[in-house]
Order: C-alpha cells, then structure tokens, then sequence
C-alpha cells in the first residue's frame, strides 16, 4: 500500500516504521520537519523529521519486541521509587526514557518526507491508498489536561541532593507550608525524576486537572523550589550554573477527533493522540502507539477492525476516562491512598491498565482495587459524577441540543449494520 501520514510525532514514526517494515510506501508531511540544502523536498533530499521536544518515559515491557530494538534508549531504571508516602520499591519495570534524536532519526529512516501542511487530507489529494491523521490536538477550555514544570541539572548535584534515583511519583508534600492563596484551590501534584540526555529531570506534575496551564505553571514552579531549595539564589531565581535546561509540559488527554478503531472512513484514519491514544488518566501515549501499530495497519488495509476488537478498544478507554475524572475531583490526600493500593497491585495488573487497548485487563486491574477499600473507596466517592461527565455527552445540533446521547465510540460500534 500507499499511505500518508500527517504529522511526524513519536506515534507518526511509529506507525511509517511498521508500514514501511511490510513494505509499504510512505509519505510523512509535517510542517515542522527541518529543510537542510539539498534541494526540492522529494525523496533522497536531505529533509529530517521536526525535533521532539517533550521527554517520553515508557516501561519497556510494555513495548513490543520489535520496539525495544528500533527505540534507543538514554537511560534505563530496572526499579522505581515511589512515596505514597511510604517509600516503595517498583522491581522489575525497566522504565526507559527515550533518546529523543536517535529514535526519532531511526523510525523515519526510509520516509518520504514533506515539509508542508496539509489542508486537504483526502487520499486523491495526496496521491495515496489511505491518509493516517496522526497530528494530535488541540487544547480547549474544560479538556482534562496534564501539565508540568522541571528542570534539568547535573547528575552529581542531584545526587548529592538525594535525589539521583529515579523515581516515578513522590507525592509527599512540596516543602514546607507557606501562606498561598493559589494553593487552597490548586490540584495536588507529585515530583518525578529521571535521568536524561542532559542530566537529572526533576518535574513537578499535575496528573489530571481542568484548571488552565497559565494559571498552574507558575505554582509549579513554586512548589518544585519549596521542594528543592538548592533550585534558587537568595532572590528566588533559578541558579544558571545549576538548572541546565527546563521543561514545561501541557497537553489534554480526554480530547480525540475519534477513536482509533473506528476504522478508515472516507480514505482517512486516524492514530496517535487524534485517535485518542493518549491514556486520559496518566498522559501515556508511547508504549500504546506501538502496541497499537501494527494492528492499525491491519485495520489500514482490511478497512475496519474486527467488532470484538472495537468493543474492547471502547471499553479500554472509557474506563480509563473514568479513572481520569476520579483523579481530577480528589484531593491531595486520597490520591495518595489510592496510588498507596495501585502499586501494591502486580506488575501485570498495573501493566494492563498502563498499557494497551484491552478492555478487559483494564477492568481487570480496577476490579482488583477492591481488595483495598479502605484506600480506594474515599476516591470512588466522586463516582456519580466521574460518570456524568464520561457518559453525559450532548448532542451539538440544535435538534438534539440538552439531549444525553452515548459517546461517539459506541454510537460507532452499536450503530445497525447495513
């Protein structure tokens, strides 16, 4: 086959990687890609694909055995700290952070790249069999976003502040308690470190809000100084010598265009975070697009999934849209308890809920909570409302406007066969 893929970001590689590994023709457009002095965009030029400015962690077991050979990796951590308070040790998780560059260089290798947008994403505009959709999307008011603030510094300083181990969620609280209006209101966040190209990412995080980035960056900001004093001079600014670089996160993870699985539809289909690959709950987006790949050009090329493989990619995410309006509407408090009884779960129980498009591992792991009620019921109390907001979508014509309707996925997948 033939297909184009719009927009170059870790899923848009992954997915030209798989196609172009079965011997398919593939042509990646992207505004953003970078024109070296080679001459006309066409194949052979000297074109690269846009640079990925996020970092991306993901556990490598949760990759395909094909992924953990073409991603290079800067770091691995066989083990994860967390504090829920207590200190736990996650054996075993072989958590990775990605090498940016190289395997941005390595999944792209063999594409024919365009550096133009697309307006027109029909398949005879473009010249191809089928157009995958795989340029995100973008945030609006009201999206449940995931945002974050950290800096870089050298590995000895770190160390020497306690703080070399990777650790995956510390939520113990950032410094000591100051007089703050903003903090009655703002949601909880939890420091995460790793190591990275350029050193020690120290990040201060939001896991799930509604609250605008605007107005959370800078309490970030605060609360990762009050938690590292080492960060700032007398004054409160950042020493130059000590933070090398810095990193601001913020994207939504409740917003798709549609799901994934619904298939090819006018000659386009859609992956990545415009598929809604995005984990609503955790903003883990790497391991599911490989995961996913290879059965996204299945799909490609048959032209729609299976009906039970579409069920259980409907289920998977929204029992995970679930989960992410229970983190927005809890407190500091009960999301320690609750993350205090999801890492005692075992490692396949947290993988399935992490990781893929099943709907069943992910039910699964959730049911498994219950066998720690007393951490987990204080968080399923906002469950009236968890899902309202899942469930309670509204028609937008005028002839349906007030009118509770069933999320777009399953009207796909229950709609009568003709």
């Amino acid at each position: 086959m033939h297909i184009a893929i719009i927009g170059l970001g870790p899923a848009g590689a992954v997915l030209a990687h798989r196609a172009l590994s079965r011997g398919w023709t593939v042509d990646g457009y992207d505004p953003a890609c970078v024109t070296g002095t080679a001459g006309p965009d066409e194949e052979g030029s000297d074109i690269q694909a846009p640079a990925w400015r996020s970092t991306y962690g993901v556990s490598i077991v949760d990759l395909p055995s094909w992924a953990r050979t073409a991603m290079t990796f800067s770091a691995v951590s066989p083990d994860l700290l967390v504090h829920t308070p207590t200190p736990r040790l996650l054996r075993n998780w072989d958590y990775a952070m990605i090498d940016r560059d190289r395997t941005r260089h390595d999944l792209t290798r063999g594409i024919r790249l365009h550096r133009e947008r697309v307006t027109d994403l029909s398949p005879d505009a473009l010249g191809v069999d089928v157009v995958v959709d795989c340029r995100g999307v973008v945030d609006r008011p009201g999206s449940i976003r995931q945002v974050a603030y950290g800096v870089v510094v050298p590995p000895e300083l770190a160390e020497s502040w306690g703080l070399g181990d990777a650790e995956f969620m510390d939520w113990r609280p950032a410094g000591p308690d100051v007089p703050d209006a903003r903090e009655q209101t703002a949601p909880p966040s939890f420091l995460y470190i790793q190591p990275v190209e350029k050193g020690i990412l120290l990040e201060e995080t939001v896991l799930a809000t509604r609250q605008r980035t605007r107005d959370l960056l800078p309490l970030l900001r605060t609360r990762l100084h009050r938690r590292i004093p080492a960060l700032v001079d007398d004054a409160g600014e950042e020493v130059e010598k000590v933070v090398t670089d810095t990193e601001t996160v913020h994207f939504p993870m409740d917003r798709r265009r549609r799901g994934w699985y619904t298939g090819v539809q006018d000659g386009i289909a859609v992956f990545g975070a415009a598929g809604g690959l995005v984990h609503p709950a955790t903003g883990y987006s790497v391991a599911a697009a490989a995961r996913t790949a290879d059965r996204m050009l299945d799909m490609v090329e048959a032209g729609s999934l299976p009906r039970r493989a579409r069920l259980s990619a409907v289920t998977a995410y929204h029992l995970r849209r679930f989960g992410a309006e229970l983190i927005v509407r809890a407190d500091q408090q009960v999301l320690l308890r609750f993350f205090d009884a999801f890492f005692r779960l075992p490692h396949h129980l947290q993988s399935g809920y992490l990781a893929g498009q099943g709907g069943t591992p992910v039910a699964l792991a959730m049911v498994s909570l219950a066998a720690f009620p007393r951490q987990v019921l204080p968080f399923l109390r906002q469950t009236p409302a968890a899902l309202r907001a899942v469930f309670g979508t509204r028609e937008s014509s005028p002839a349906g406007r007030g009118r509770p309707t069933l999320p777009g996925g399953l009207r796909t997948l229950l709609r009568p066969r003709r």
